[in-house]
């Protein structure tokens, strides 16, 4: 009887989890549904009763929109194919179909973060238009969770991006919208963050651990300046930047609230730990706006 009893209990339990488990994701399902707006905004009309619908995902006026592919077929379920971002500007999805190959070509900018390659019968395939640029191992191994990607002093702001957004990185310095190379810029090199959005900060492709420079720009021709030996270097001058930015945010506080010169022969000191442009560390510290066409 004890028995039967454990057993009983042991069956309401399992069925507890399992009803916990599904009615999670119902739940998560509604309320994205209710925080987000999800709107189609393209339609993409294939061969063989297969269609494409791009949707724009908005979840409020703090996070820029997100995106999705969806494929279906007529008497069959819809399944996201694609999930992406932009790094800038408005999303441009291209599709062929030919036999059971899929192609989806997508614009420069994109910034994707998942992707699917079947679909009932269906093989897919995803090409960034124009050029396509991959990530070193030796760059991304240097990347860790703890990581200070973004510092903001005075007015100058400085972002190294993701992994996942550097390819869409290359536009405006390496490459054009439709992924086509632009003059004045070395092929081997490889956007990975950018000073005010105007100045690139990159790598050398053809350098197993290459140094981290920024780009000056004269007679349109972009010219590296050496700011870091590694990734690690960088990050240990961002963390200690980061640690002094409070109540710095704007051209006037330099004068009413400059760094203590403590502070600024500290990171400094660190900054000199190679054959860095000091005067690029400097100014940065001391709230001189960074622009390509800044000498160096």
């Amino acid at each position: 009887m004890r028995n039967k009893s454990i057993i009983k209990i042991v069956i309401v339990i399992l069925i507890c989890f399992i009803a916990v488990y599904f009615s999670k994701s119902f739940i998560s399902k509604h309320l994205f549904n209710a925080m987000c707006g999800d709107e189609v905004i393209q339609k993409i009309p294939l061969s063989n009763s297969y269609s494409l619908k791009l949707h724009q995902v908005d979840c409020g006026a703090t996070t820029d929109f997100s995106y999705n592919l969806t494929i279906s077929k007529v008497h069959t379920d819809a399944k996201e194919i694609m999930s992406f971002e932009m790094l800038d500007g408005d999303p441009d999805i291209e599709a062929n179909l030919s036999h059971n190959k899929l192609t989806i070509t997508y614009s420069q900018p994109t910034v994707i973060s998942n992707k699917e390659s079947s679909y009932t019968g269906l093989d897919i395939r995803f090409v960034r238009e124009g050029k396509d640029f991959k990530v070193p191992s030796s760059f991304k191994e240097q990347r860790k969770i703890s990581d200070t990607d973004y510092v903001a002093l005075y007015d100058n702001e400085l972002e190294i991006y993701q992994n996942e957004e550097i390819p869409a990185a290359q536009v405006g310095f390496a490459v054009n919208n439709k992924g086509e190379t632009k003059p004045g810029w070395n092929k081997d090199w490889l956007v990975v963050g950018t000073i005010n959005y105007e100045m690139p900060i990159f790598i050398d492709t053809t350098k197993h651990n290459s140094l981290i420079y920024v780009g000056q720009k004269r007679n349109s021709q972009w010219e590296k300046v050496q700011i870091a030996t590694n990734n690690s270097q960088l990050q240990a001058i961002n963390k200690k930047i980061d640690k002094i930015s409070d109540d710095r945010f704007t051209p006037e506080d330099t004068k009413e609230n400059p760094v203590k010169e403590k502070d600024f022969k500290e990171i400094i000191k660190v900054a000199k730990e190679g054959r860095n442009q000091i005067k690029f560390w400097e100014d940065f510290l001391r709230g001189v706006t960074l622009k390509p066409n800044t000498l160096l």
